[in-house]
């Protein structure tokens, strides 16, 4: 996916605006913490790291040379677990979270919005600040028809971590029919 343009439309809080950015696949990623060494931010950048490589071939490395650099960094003044992501110099994304949630949270948009293949590592195009409107974040969870627990093969979902009934209690036959 070498070259892919994308044009966004984001709309968060009564802002919007249409950026386009070009992204080029990688082959490695360089992450740049900031200097005061925070536990929390390192293992931003370590998840970042497992992410990425348990879903490409991509590098990611925290000293030296690479393809694409992802500077990620805190600076008060986006907004309580806010964050902006923006281009850098040539060849740098940054990061920039009002707090350490911010940097989560906004590597996480990173990570959500990036392209993963055979080739490399695709940063994701999403450019922009997001900062929640309320004081406390939420995810919205639903059940509906077909979605994992419905359609998903038998054995994985018995293998579920959360999943604490044996498969008998499940109702769950492992044996083939005799008619099959």
């Amino acid at each position: 996916m070498k070259g892919a343009t994308a044009a966004l439309w984001v709309a968060m809080g009564g802002f919007g605006f249409i950026a386009t950015v070009e992204a080029d696949e990688v082959k490695s990623v360089r992450v740049v913490l900031p200097a005061d060494g925070d536990p929390i931010m390192r293992n931003v950048g370590s998840v970042f790291a497992r992410q990425v490589e348990s879903r490409c071939c991509a590098r990611v490395v925290m000293q030296g040379d690479a393809a694409l650099t992802l500077a990620l960094a805190i600076e008060p003044g986006v907004g309580t677990e806010g964050f902006r992501i923006v281009d850098g110099n040539a060849g740098t994304i940054r990061i920039v979270g009002n707090d350490a949630r911010g940097v989560v949270y906004g590597v996480g948009k990173f990570l959500r919005t990036s392209g993963y293949s055979e080739g490399g590592f695709t940063p994701g195009t999403w450019r922009g600040e997001s900062v929640p409107a309320k004081p406390i974040r939420g995810m919205y969870f639903a059940t509906h028809f077909h979605n994992f627990y419905m359609d998903g093969p038998v054995e994985d979902i018995t293998h579920l971590r959360f999943a604490r009934a044996s498969p008998a209690a499940l109702n769950i036959d492992y044996a083939p029919s005799p008619n099959s």
